[in-house]
């Protein structure tokens, strides 16, 4: 029998179990209530006559953030493909009179700053003015470039433009390995696919010249452009970067700037009346304006077309789900796989900025572009700052490509290396490597053995092949023999420019012109819009809360101790790269 004590113990434990239940429920109610208040987007008016305020400096994403953690944390950066909606809507849009670009300074790729001048000149086509205040000690060629095509620029009186011409850099560390008693070992495919920063203390003639020629391009673009917008003669402006930095006053009186003052003074030549008396600026951020956007400017039509991004570095494995900052092979793989299978899907724009990585993840993603194409589902891609290498890989299988005139591209070639690390723990660390080996090619890839010559030819053999590969299929994505592709390969890289002359990119533009390309591959009138679907699709503030994504906090935050094993498994299993050199043009 069961005693009273016992039953009224039960009756308690019914109670606190219940009490706890209460709580729990009244805690999430709670929470999930002032989550709402806390992020709900509030109802944002544009009023008449108002001007729409753009600050652009530092990175410039490509695409919006997916997860709702990256765009709260991303809550005050510029993509392009925002900036492209909004500007192209302000353009329409009968409240807003004009655009006020400020500029900090600009430290993503010329590619990109070609972006955004298309973008501002494509804004000025509605008659619609274009003011920019540049907000720096000492704006730069990139700063001036995308300022020029608008109808006032601004710069501080105790400012100066230092346009002092381009250069291209690239760090050796030959010298620090050498004292360091570290041996590189790279073999490459071909001539301009070096490891110069390993394997040498400077630039072959080949790389030499094929960066003079990239700086050139660009600057004699940079040159004309700017001329051509400012009133100004080429030579004169070629003089003035001889000279290298421009006082504000003589940037005025050479007409590359308009005017210098304050940021209230580019206000106040926006005031308009207020109803009671007086003067008032109008204005609205891109971010405001952007959430305002009423049916009108957001209907939906009858084409859909997939819009994805493969950003970063290229992995052979899965890819970073919340931030999107590496390209993993498995990952974009299944998002290609899942448009293909879409039946509502008619053509995908795939948005590339990459350096390359991963041969086998470059490969993986090349074949489920081919099996896009053959599905009958046109890929167009758009090339932003770089796309070589593997960039460019993932890219060749593709219906079209098109790039801007300064991307850089090519870099058809393949590299493999590892460096002997023995003298280092033998000579400063004290540590003495032993091994047993049950075959003589088992320590192939140690980091204490150096190759022998058999080990690098059968390693050259297998680099051949993968390059053999890359060559043919970049001609058959071009329309190219291997024969007619193979000398623009060897490693080489190219700005988008020079790439259409070569035939190894179709067209030059931007993201606008990728998309016309896309409708003229599917028969769709160019007047007519597409309806963009981002891939894969951002999930909401509420999905992500009902998943779980908040509380999973390895999903954003790996531990050091999980960096750290990945990074030194990356480094430590052999494997052919597509990967360009590292080169800072600025």
């Amino acid at each position: 029998m069961i005693g009273r004590s016992q039953l009224a113990m039960a009756k308690k434990s019914t109670w606190v179990v219940g009490i706890i239940l209460l709580c729990a429920v009244s805690f999430v109610a709670v929470f999930s209530l002032g989550t709402y208040l806390l992020f709900r987007p509030e109802r944002i008016e544009v009023r008449q006559d108002s001007v729409l305020e753009v600050s652009v400096s530092t990175e410039l994403a490509e695409l919006p953030p997916v997860s709702p953690l990256a765009r709260l944390f991303s809550s005050d950066g510029v993509n392009i493909i925002d900036l492209e909606r909004g500007l192209r809507h302000a353009a329409m849009d009968p409240r807003i009179r004009a655009v006020s670009l400020e500029l900090y300074p600009l430290v993503f790729s010329w590619a990109q700053v070609e972006e955004l001048r298309g973008f501002v000149q494509d804004f000025r086509k509605s008659g619609k003015k274009v003011v920019v205040r540049m907000a720096l000690d000492a704006p730069q060629e990139k700063e001036l470039y995308l300022a020029s095509p608008a109808d006032k620029i601004y710069l501080n009186p105790d400012s100066g433009l230092l346009i002092n011409g381009l250069v291209a850099e690239i760090n050796f560390y030959r010298k620090m390995m050498d004292k360091l008693k570290i041996e590189p070992q790279f073999l490459m495919f071909k001539e301009f696919k070096s490891p110069e920063p390993y394997s040498r203390d400077k630039m072959t003639p080949e790389i030499r010249s094929m960066l003079e020629g990239i700086l050139k391009d660009i600057q004699d673009r940079f040159i004309h452009a700017v001329a051509q917008e400012r009133k100004i003669e080429e030579p004169r402006l070629r003089q003035l970067i001889q000279i290298g930095l421009i006082p504000a006053s003589l940037a005025l009186k050479e007409r590359l700037v308009t005017a210098l003052g304050y940021e209230d003074d580019v206000r106040s030549q926006f005031e308009v009346g207020k109803p009671g008396g007086g003067k008032e600026y109008r204005s609205i951020g891109l971010a405001s304006y952007l959430q305002s956007l009423d049916s009108r400017f957001q209907r939906r039509v009858g084409t859909r077309v997939a819009l994805l991004g493969g950003i970063g570095a290229i992995t052979s494995g899965g890819g970073d789900e919340t931030w999107e900052n590496f390209i993993g092979g498995e990952t974009i793989s299944a998002r290609l796989r899942s448009i293909r299978e879409d039946k509502t899907i008619k053509g995908v724009l795939f948005r590339v900025d990459s350096p390359g990585g991963s041969a086998v993840g470059s490969d993986k993603i090349w074949r489920e572009v081919r099996l896009l194409e053959k599905s009958g589902k046109p890929v167009v891609v758009s090339m932003s700052g770089v796309a070589g290498s593997g960039g460019y890989y993932i890219a060749m299988g593709a219906r079209k490509i098109v790039a801007q005139p300064s991307t850089i591209t090519g870099s058809i070639g393949v590299i493999f290396g590892k460096f002997n690390i023995r003298g280092l723990y033998e000579q400063w660390l004290g540590i003495t490597p032993d091994k047993v080996k049950m075959a003589e090619n088992a320590d192939i890839f140690s980091p204490t053995t150096s190759l022998s010559e058999a080990q690098k030819t059968v390693i050259r053999n297998w680099m051949e092949e993968i390059y053999n590969n890359f060559v043919k299929k970049a001609a058959e994505g071009r329309g190219m023999s291997y024969e007619q592709l193979e000398p623009m390969a060897h490693g080489r890289i190219y700005t988008g420019n020079q790439a259409r002359q070569l035939k190894l990119v179709d067209e030059v533009g931007g993201y606008r012109m990728a998309l016309s390309v896309l409708k003229k591959e599917l028969h769709v009138p160019e007047k007519e819009e597409l309806e963009v679907v981002l891939y894969p699709r951002p999930k909401s503030f509420w999905e992500s809360l009902i998943q779980g994504d908040f509380f999973r906090s390895e999903s954003y935050r790996p531990s050091l101790g999980n960096v750290i094993k990945s990074t030194l498994h990356s480094l430590e299993t052999p494997a052919p790269w597509l990967l360009m050199p590292s080169v800072e043009i600025h």
